[in-house]
């Protein structure tokens, strides 16, 4: 199915296994992901209530930062900065607990996705590693899922370095500074491309572009493509401290979403501002567009 453009995407269900040598394996795998996606809906459930978690802290990031934009307060930070920010509101600790169910459930369904693959996605290459990403998505998140756990029970989510521990690491390895470089690369690629999907409103593959238009109105799907492609500069941004990290084998270089943010309000004169406020905003139009996820993203099963 092409999502070439901003047209809704018809429901397809998978319906017979692959006729491989692995067949009884995938034929099993594919009826576990059924009955977790049909049963009580838990799943699905789950994963639209992670978009609604990734949602509201996005808004949370996006709006402290344009706080400091506006210079009425507010702090550049990143998502520990805004679960710390969450935990010191009325409910705060509730909150967090709703975050870390919202977050590991999101985390469950993109494996699965990737697994067993609901989308007919294939075993090509292309396939296999959109499949891979999915994968990949679940496992950050599911580490962000138990970083929020911990802050919830009182203790540290994580150290403010892990980022540059993991390229200090990667540095140890054969051949570790390219693999740090192809990160970078990696990262500013996925921005381009992400870029480009805003200006074409080639959006997310299941997300019902057309139906959001008709009910919600033309506004949200451009506050949407505004939103992925601010986001994708500060992701640009980070990528391209990552390629210098690796390229100097220097891991103090490697950055976050507040030193990119930083990068931004750094530059000269009042252009600074202006580049922090216009991505600042950009996360809150994000948060705003994975919010709609909750409501519009059709999550394929499999039959």
């Amino acid at each position: 199915m092409s999502s070439s453009d901003c047209t809704s995407a018809e429901v397809v269900r998978v319906g017979k296994s692959s006729p491989v040598v692995g067949r009884l394996i995938d034929f099993a795998g594919k009826r576990a992901y059924h009955e977790s996606m049909n049963g009580f809906g838990a799943i699905e459930w789950l994963a639209r209530g992670g978009f609604l978690v990734k949602g509201v802290l996005y808004m949370v990031i996006g709006a402290l930062a344009l706080q400091v934009a506006a210079r009425a307060g507010g702090r550049v930070t990143g998502t520990r900065g805004a679960l710390t920010a969450v935990l010191g509101q009325p409910f705060g600790r509730t909150l967090l607990l709703v975050a870390v169910i919202g977050l590991l459930g999101y985390a469950a369904w993109r494996v699965l996705q990737g697994l067993f693959d609901p989308d007919r996605l294939g075993h090509n290459w292309r396939g296999l590693a959109i499949r891979a990403s999915f994968v990949t998505r679940g496992v950050v998140h599911a580490v962000l899922g138990w970083q929020t756990f911990r802050l919830y029970r009182g203790l540290s989510a994580a150290s403010g370095n892990s980022e540059r521990e993991v390229a200090t690491e990667a540095f140890r390895w054969p051949l570790g500074d390219w693999l740090v470089v192809l990160a970078g690369l990696g990262l500013i690629g996925f921005a381009l491309q992400q870029v480009y999907a805003a200006i074409t409103c080639r959006l997310e593959r299941n997300l019902d572009v057309e139906e959001m238009r008709r009910e919600a109105g033309e506004w949200a799907v451009g506050l949407s493509r505004f939103g992925v492609a601010a986001r994708a500069v500060v992701f640009a941004v980070l990528g391209w401290a990552i390629v210098v990290a690796g390229w100097f084998r220097d891991p103090s270089e490697v950055g976050t979403t507040a030193s990119s943010f930083r990068t931004l309000a750094a530059q000269p004169g009042g252009l600074g501002r202006w580049l922090l406020g216009v991505a600042a905003a950009g996360f809150v139009a994000f948060g705003f567009y994975e919010i709609i996820h909750a409501r519009y993203l059709r999550i394929r099963r499999v039959g």
